[in-house]
């Protein structure tokens, strides 16, 4: 990692955060008048007499939260530049005390809300037509109706809402701020830093077997001295949700998690509602089907790279280590934009504007946020994190993040702020997809064995990503959380040993689980975020099947695509994929995701 300071990145490798607040005195003058808004709000009491009183409380209600994102959205950005600078800490610290705030209004809203009979709520709706543009928010409570509770322990619920956030607060601070790795030697015996982001989009797939052994070495010694803290923060987290779930009186834990969004983002009314037995289907789908293929292309990687065996640290090695084309980010840009031109004029003209306008912060800087996202700002645009390598890697991660980004964009200039709870099922679909059309656009465009060769081992990087390693996530969950409700301890050793099991179940032989392998429970967010882990598989499995049809059927595929994502939060994910032409209630277009993975590893054993 480089040891530049913040104020050293170049201009044009920062994101430009003017269009939210022009400058830090401007976001300090909004800072006071949301606190004083909802202060005022929150000590109001609400008139729901009638169908325009009710209204008018939810038209505020929803411009206040839109300008709470904002000034909560710009401390937050200028704190993943550089998370060691005191300002940063501080506005980003004054932010989470304002969205305390803004989650027990949310609270007393929403319990308000549900005080009003079903049946008045439906008439207020035919009186007062302006209320349907609140549809889906009307409906999102209403959903709550078994599961709240009485409003004054909701509102304390909701006064120990960062507390309740404690633990992902606490991972975030330690793997950003706290963790640190030794500096290994690469085959050429140069030093290399090591650092937890950089590992896993740079060194881990690296040609170099010398240097991701040894980095993976200091990954896993820097990990295991704070396995007891982060195992103690991943328990409290567990047991913090088993205890909400008995609260709200849900029949299992995850049952809680699967209906509920993270209070965690002010979204604590309900999410998708799925149900506990398609979670576990998907689960048991892809262990089942995908492991075969996955191993297979183990003994391919293995034989390929020469290896007497195939260590943990090896999985997402290249199988042509030689290959591995540098790429300027202007160039990317140019790609990314092409690429997605078969979603239709309006998506492409967003993605020009995220390189000629600065929508992403690429530098490298001491400080820095670890972990690459996409996020947007409602009413303003998207925004992306993204630290940048140089290779075509990153031109498809990126292309990741702005997928997201991109996604946001279109959802808020087409929704209200307070409907536009993005559906847990649907939100990596958007971003995935453009992965897939930067691989059929370079494909189509580069008449070169090698690139097409290339790609598809990203392909199946990216499928090991986001169908194996987060499906693994996502099945270490579903054991703990079983455990938990059986009132089983989860230590250290039950909580890394259940995911060497996993990790074994799903190898066989052909990989081995060593100590730093059980490990990899630290190395994600992703534990504290209820069971988010698994919606990468369902996303990535609807975006290769929407990605061949676009393929096969053109741009009209890309433009309907294009106008579900408009929709934002306003529909459910299943109705969303529906609205795409997809059916995501069965494992059926998972299955499909599948074989397509089968038949990319059967081309790489014959390119082999």
């Amino acid at each position: 990692m480089s040891v530049i300071t913040r104020k050293d990145v170049p201009v044009e490798e920062t994101w430009d955060l003017t269009p939210i607040f022009a400058n830090d005195e401007e976001w300090e003058k909004a800072y006071i008048q949301v606190e004083e808004d909802l202060d005022r709000m929150l000590h109001h009491n609400a008139d729901l007499e009638s169908a325009k009183n009710t209204l008018d409380l939810i038209r505020k209600y929803d411009s206040l939260m839109e300008r709470f994102s904002r000034v909560s959205s710009y401390a937050f950005y200028k704190y993943s530049e550089d998370g060691t600078d005191p300002e940063n800490q501080h506005r980003l610290g004054r932010s989470q005390n304002l969205g305390k705030k803004s989650y027990n209004l949310s609270t007393v809203i929403v319990n308000q809300l549900l005080q009003l009979p079903k049946a008045t709520v439906q008439t207020y709706m035919e009186e007062e037509s302006g209320l349907h543009a609140f549809h889906r928010f009307l409906e999102k409570i209403d959903n709550l109706r078994d599961h709240s509770l009485k409003p004054e322990m909701e509102d304390l619920l909701s006064s120990l809402g960062r507390t309740l956030n404690a633990p992902n607060s606490i991972y975030l601070t330690i793997t950003a701020s706290d963790l640190k790795f030794e500096t290994v030697k690469d085959k050429d015996g140069k030093d290399v830093p090591v650092s937890l982001f950089m590992y896993m989009t740079q060194v881990e797939t690296s040609p170099d077997t010398v240097l991701r052994r040894n980095a993976y070495q200091s990954l896993s010694n820097g990990l295991k001295k704070y396995q007891h803290g982060l195992v103690q923060t991943l328990t409290n987290e567990i047991h913090k949700n088993v205890a909400i779930a008995k609260l709200r009186q849900y029949p299992t834990t995850m049952d809680y998690l699967l209906h509920y969004d993270s209070p965690a983002d002010n979204n604590f009314y309900a999410g998708d509602g799925i149900p506990c037995d398609y979670f576990e289907d998907v689960l048991d789908t892809f262990q089942k089907e995908l492991a075969p293929h996955m191993q297979r292309y183990a003994r391919l990687r293995k034989r390929q790279l020469g290896l007497d065996k195939l260590l943990f640290s090896d999985v997402k090695a290249p199988l042509d280590p030689d290959f591995d084309p540098p790429i300027s980010y202007e160039e990317a840009g140019e790609i990314i934009v092409e690429a997605v031109g078969v979603l239709g004029p309006e998506y492409q003209d967003l993605m020009r504007k995220v390189f000629a306008d600065r929508w992403v912060y690429r530098g490298d800087n001491v400080g820095r946020r670890m972990i690459a996202f996409g996020g947007g700002v409602h009413g303003v645009h998207g925004y992306s994190f993204y630290p940048w390598g140089g290779n075509l890697f990153d031109v498809i991660l990126l292309g990741h993040e702005l997928g997201h980004a991109i996604h946001l964009t279109l959802a808020s200039q087409n929704q209200k702020f307070i409907n536009n709870g993005g559906s847990l099922l649907f939100i990596e679909a958007p971003s995935t997809l453009v992965e897939h059309l930067i691989v059929q656009y370079l494909r189509e465009n580069r008449d070169d064995p090698r690139l097409h060769r290339w790609l598809n081992m990203y392909l199946m990087m990216s499928y090991h990503h986001n169908c194996v390693t987060h499906i693994l996530e996502a099945e270490l969950l579903r054991r703990l959380y079983k455990m938990a409700d059986k009132e089983i301890p989860l230590t250290t050793s039950i909580i890394s040993d259940t995911k060497g099991a996993i990790l074994s179940e799903f190898w066989g032989d052909t990989v081995e689980i060593d100590e730093g392998a059980k490990l990899t429970w630290m190395r994600q967010p992703h534990y504290y975020m209820g069971l988010y882990p698994f919606t990468y598989s369902i996303g990535t499995s609807a975006s290769t099947v929407i990605a061949e049809r676009i393929k096969e059927d053109g741009v009209s595929v890309g433009e309907q695509w294009t106008d579900v994502l408009k929709r934002g939060g306003t529909l459910g994910g299943f109705d969303l994929y529906k609205m795409a032409g997809l059916d995501m209630t069965t494992t059926d277009v998972i299955k499909q995701a599948i074989a397509h993975i089968g038949n990319i590893v059967d081309e790489l054993e014959n390119s082999f």
